[in-house]
């Protein structure tokens, strides 16, 4: 597994939508008074032979500095990224504009797309914030400079727009995405998660990258570390929704399968 890495991964920052720790205390009932600190996210890792990973939390880079330190200290490469909120306009802000809400992955490549990933996360904190930190692609296209692009998850806008059986306008929001940012930054991103909507977009995903010129990248949207661990997440995003572990999920943003881990 060494020749892989993770590019969509949600820790403990993610607030309530992510369990993976990147440093936990633990203690040691021998010594209470001086917990010992893991780094759960490292050693799983190096368990899986895996030596570089990124981080992209929900809106915001709050666990960057922790992760890049941590990470270091263990020998594995960190990548420094973002799960944004994309609206069409961030400067609106009305009830109806919420569901428009869609996301999209950025990662930094090198110094310049740091400060560019900052930025743009400052800026839908200060500027577009609206239940949540959004930004819009006419700020992405003035800062895309060291920035590499994923298309996201089936919240991503061209997912959506398979799924609602607008192929010509995903493409073509495809091939949008694709003149942001330099050649080759642009990639189609690929997840199954066990789900009918991603075997049903798939395909038409593969389709676009082929027909617009890009290349794929297959990730999986981690959220917490083992597959056991599904429970906590769903208990967390309980908590987040205001509903019961025993409410039914379908229609909900509870996920419906356990394929959301490292």
């Amino acid at each position: 597994m060494t020749d892989f890495v993770h590019l969509h991964l949600h820790t403990e920052y993610s607030l309530l939508d992510g369990a993976v720790r990147i440093v936990q205390a633990v203690i040691d009932p021998s010594n209470p008074d001086k917990p010992v600190k893991k780094h759960p996210l490292s050693d799983a890792l190096h368990e899986l032979g895996m030596n570089a990973v990124a981080i992209t939390d929900h809106g915001n880079m709050y666990g960057v500095h922790s992760f890049v330190q941590t990470l270091r200290k263990d020998g594995i490469k960190p990548i420094i990224g973002q799960e944004f909120y994309v609206a069409d306009d961030m400067y609106v802000k009305t009830a109806e504009v919420l569901k428009k809400r869609y996301h999209l992955i950025l990662l930094a490549k090198n110094e310049v797309g740091y400060k560019n990933l900052m930025y743009l996360s400052s800026l839908a904190f200060v500027d577009g914030f609206y239940m949540r930190p959004r930004i819009d692609l006419k700020h992405i296209a003035q800062h895309s400079e060291g920035l590499i692009c994923l298309s996201a998850c089936l919240a991503g806008k061209i997912p959506r727009l398979i799924l609602q059986g607008k192929y010509d306008e995903a493409k073509q929001y495809a091939k949008t995405m694709r003149d942001m940012f330099a050649p080759g930054d642009f990639y189609i991103e690929l997840q199954d998660h066990g789900m009918e909507e991603d075997k049903i977009v798939l395909n038409p995903l593969v389709r676009i990258a082929k027909e617009i010129g890009v290349k794929v990248v297959a990730t999986n949207d981690v959220h917490y570390i083992k597959r056991e661990d599904a429970d906590m997440q769903d208990t967390m995003m309980c908590i987040t929704l205001g509903c019961r572990k025993s409410d039914n999920k379908d229609g909900s943003a509870r996920f419906s399968t356990d394929e959301y881990y490292l």
